[in-house]
């Protein structure tokens, strides 16, 4: 396959490039990493519990059994079962639902098809694609519902009831640009006047790649989805933003698809049914 070797000039170049700019936020996340705390959350290992429970999310990219090419706007370029691909955007999602549905950031939905990447059971990537559900564009809110099956070995996340202050949080990415894992603490809540908005602010090192990433409490509760990353006034201190899913108005969501979906495609409910009873 000659048309990877240019690839591979490209991705080592660009790699030779890249390196000033992700050292330091590599050097931050493993830093934020070394604490027993952040080694751990429900009883597992950080990286069993994530690979679990989270996965690499592409947008504008090719075929779902061809991901080498982009056909426009070309951004990034990465490696996937040992070959080089190329993508427009990477972002990570998070499973909330048995059924095959996952939570993400809006704006990481807007370039084109979404894929989303899994290793199950902790082997070799496999793609699906990914059916944009629903958006929430209103300012602030960047969430947007995906629905694609689980595969095998892929666990859906609890949603915690409330933000809690000081706590830690473990945070994952796509992997695209930065470390996956990043932790810290929620140093601050806020959200809209009428109750309808809920996010919180957290240190955990982030960067592009990272957004739609799950924010997750040690006790293995989804804190958050991640959509917005900077620093403090100070310049020196990271700072996150991750939303609070209203699970009460996500449910709803998406027991309508599903409901959709039984009339529109029965065959397909059946073998998702089937899907989901065999891995119980």
């Amino acid at each position: 396959m000659p048309r990877f070797k240019a690839f591979e000039v490209l991705a080592l170049l660009l790699s030779v490039a890249a390196t000033g700019c992700s050292s330091g936020i590599d050097a931050r996340k493993h830093a934020s990493m070394r604490s027993e705390s952040a080694q751990h959350i429900a009883g597992a290992s950080s990286t069993e519990f994530a690979i679990g429970r989270s996965a690499v999310l592409f947008t504008g990219t090719d075929e779902v059994d061809h991901l080498h090419l982009a056909k426009r706007e070309v951004q990034g370029v990465f490696r996937l079962r040992g070959q080089v691909c190329r993508t427009v955007g990477g972002c990570a999602a998070v499973p909330i639902d048995a059924r095959g549905y996952w939570l993400t950031a809006a704006h990481c939905t807007r370039s084109g098809a979404v894929l989303i990447v899994v290793p199950p059971n902790g082997h070799e990537e496999r793609a699906v694609a990914a059916r944009v559900v629903w958006q929430d564009t209103a300012p602030g809110h960047d969430l947007a519902l995906l629905q694609a099956p689980l595969p095998e070995g892929v666990t859906p996340a609890e949603v915690a009831s409330g933000v809690r202050m000081s706590a830690g949080v473990l945070c994952v990415g796509s992997g695209i640009g930065s470390d996956r894992f990043s932790a810290g603490r929620v140093v601050g809540v806020g959200g809209s006047t009428d109750g309808s908005l809920i996010w919180l602010e957290h240190d955990a090192p982030l960067s592009a790649g990272d957004s739609g990433g799950p924010a997750f409490y040690q006790d293995g509760l989804l804190a958050g989805i991640n959509f917005e990353a900077g620093t403090s006034f100070s310049g020196k201190t990271a700072r996150a933003t991750a939303i609070q899913p209203n699970m009460r108005s996500i449910q709803l969501l998406i027991d309508e698809d599903w409901n959709h979906k039984k009339c529109a495609d029965p065959d397909a409910v059946i073998e998702a049914v089937k899907a989901i009873t065999d891995r119980q």
